[in-house]
């Protein structure tokens, strides 16, 4: 049986959040939505002496007896008899016909929801699918399961036919436990009025379409002022996005988190040593004073070199020429080296490796051989507000979603002071308002701001 593990708790977070429902699929959603809610006292009946939500019961009904209540909830088979189906002889006590309580209760408290207690959306996704086996996980990773999952965007194809038989190019024609939860929480117009659906506390990480709501609004207070410092996340919007997940990078390097768990969620161990609720570790301590102590003024002297070594391009413009060859990143390992020919990514990046600062592509030492590009340096900077930008910091226009042009940030302010290396001209120093102005006539509207610090 599969754990619930941490990463399977993210997981099933980021899955439900970002689940939508097919277009095609919505009346047929809300039908059942509606059959569902019309039904709601018999199944708290069921549920209160179990201790779980009566809409988990639900949803299982739907799934395994398409909410017919002349059918057993272990597997859909008629009440008049014991089970025959897996599993066979259900319920081993009392005389058939059995009543669809007697029959529900059995089968919950078979599967073990009686004693469940995390009803959280992991923990009651975890058991939807446990109810229905963790085949799909265990044998085919590659297909969520549409116990699950379908009619929503998640899933497309791939389905077990029959016990032990999968086919890659069967299409489950029944609604998914996921997709039936999330329109019993959102409600609607159509009837099946909004089910207040347990959460539990969220673990917070990018997702498109992105996750919103008071918490997240909360988790970007807590990045802007907490016992700690401000992280720069941003408006306190309640949307979590790129802003926000940057944020929480520094954050975790700052407190001390280990490299390896330096990520972009926010979640319950973040929010309380950042309302003061917990204590940092000793582990904790130890690595954030080591950092604060290569930070300080390490950092401030990092940065001024980054600047000085742009200016140094603005000084050389008649030897530097602009190129997306080969030979774009050949003066890594020499420090000033003139003549020089490369593009705007490669120029940003040599300032970086002259100057000693982190390499604003990829985690680990530069190499001449692996990608350094606007693209390279969007995947690995995390995302800044314009307030927050300092000298030494980047700032790179998309569209394309990879960007298409990245500057070296030498002043900040309002108008922050940039330098530019874009065309056969050399690197050259100007107003972030001229440089943007430029970008938008050309198609690339969005200015991204970005710290590899």
């Amino acid at each position: 049986m599969a754990a619930l593990t941490q990463g399977a708790r993210k997981q099933y977070e980021l899955l439900y959040d970002s689940l939508l429902i097919r277009p095609n699929r919505r009346a047929s959603v809300d039908q059942l939505a509606k059959k569902i809610t019309a039904n709601k006292a018999r199944y708290e009946k069921v549920a209160k002496p179990l201790g779980m939500p009566w809409y988990v019961v639900a949803v299982i009904h739907s799934l395994e007896a398409s909410g017919n209540f002349t059918r057993h909830l272990h597997n859909g088979d008629p009440l008049n008899a014991r089970t025959t189906h897996v599993p066979a002889g259900r319920p081993k006590t009392g005389r058939p016909p059995f009543t669809w309580e007697q029959s529900a209760i059995d089968a919950l408290t078979y599967q073990g929801f009686g004693t469940w207690k995390d009803w959280s959306i992991p923990g009651t996704l975890y058991k939807l699918e446990g109810y229905n086996g963790f085949g799909y996980r265990d044998h085919h990773p590659n297909v969520p399961s549409p116990y699950l999952w379908s009619f929503s965007n998640h899933y497309t194809k791939g389905k077990y036919v029959a016990d032990g038989r999968f086919s890659p190019s069967a299409i489950s024609q029944q609604c998914g436990a996921a997709v039936l939860l999330k329109r019993l929480q959102r409600g609607g117009k159509t009837g099946g009025g909004k089910v207040a659906v347990e959460t539990g506390p969220r673990v917070l990480q990018l997702a498109n379409p992105p996750i919103v709501g008071a918490d997240v609004k909360v988790a970007q207070q807590l990045l802007k002022k907490n016992p700690y410092g401000s992280f720069d996340p941003g408006d306190a919007d309640g949307e979590y996005g790129s802003l926000t997940a940057g944020a929480v990078q520094r954050a975790k390097w700052e407190l001390g988190y280990p490299a390896t768990a330096r990520d972009s969620t926010f979640g319950p161990q973040l929010k309380a040593f950042l309302s003061g609720k917990k204590q940092l570790p000793a582990a904790f301590k130890a690595r954030r004073a080591k950092r604060k102590k290569m930070a300080g003024p390490g950092e401030k002297a990092i940065r001024k070199r980054i600047v000085q070594w742009a200016a140094w391009g603005c000084k050389n413009t008649n030897r530097i020429a602009y190129s997306q060859g080969n030979s774009r990143l050949g003066a890594l390992g020499t420090v000033g080296s003139l003549p020089l020919a490369t593009d705007c990514s490669a120029f940003a990046t040599l300032c970086y490796c002259w100057a000693g600062a982190p390499n604003p592509n990829a985690k680990g030492v530069y190499d001449a051989r692996a990608a350094a590009f606007t693209g390279t340096m969007l995947d690995h900077c995390r995302r800044i507000p314009k307030s927050a930008v300092q000298p030494g910091d980047l700032v790179v226009w998309t569209p394309p979603s990879r960007g298409q042009h990245v500057c070296v940030v030498v002043s900040g302010g309002a108008d922050p002071m940039l330098i530019s290396h874009g065309d056969d001209t050399g690197p050259k120093k100007l107003r972030f308002s001229a440089e943007d102005s430029y970008q938008r006539r050309h198609g690339h509207g969005t200015a991204v701001w970005i710290s590899a610090f």
